[in-house]
């Protein structure tokens, strides 16, 4: 099975109706995806992003830990084929010592910020 089959089926999962719904009402939506097995959950994700009626919004998402955020970012891209998805990394270098900044970090959550702040089609992590 290719991948341009596999993600005709998730976009055509009857689930995916049922999030675009749930994402478009007025109000913001905290949404949690659970009982998803290996990367089924980027094919979701970049089946949301596909849709029509949901293509044009901002969308965040929200990972456990740095190590499966940038996982998840990096079989985004690659599923998507998108260049508008951005990675939000902690801005030290660890946990123990918060004033060692990671510079490339810093420049990564800058440039999510602008692009989330200037508004338009943008993903984070």
């Amino acid at each position: 099975m290719n991948l341009d089959v596999l993600l005709a089926q998730f976009n055509n999962a009857p689930h995916l109706n049922q999030l675009v719904s749930s994402l478009l009402l007025p109000q913001p939506q905290k949404i949690y995806l659970k009982n998803l097995q290996g990367s089924s959950a980027e094919f979701f994700v970049a089946s949301v992003f596909a849709h029509t009626q949901t293509d044009t919004l901002n969308h965040i998402v929200i990972l456990q830990d740095a190590e499966e955020a940038a996982y998840f970012h990096n079989t985004l891209e690659n599923i998507s084929k998108v260049l508008d998805v951005f990675y939000f990394p902690s801005s030290f270098k660890n946990r123990k010592n918060f004033k060692l900044l990671n510079s490339s970090h810093v420049m990564l959550r800058t440039e999510a910020l602008t692009k989330l702040a200037a508004g338009g089609n943008k993903k984070c992590w």
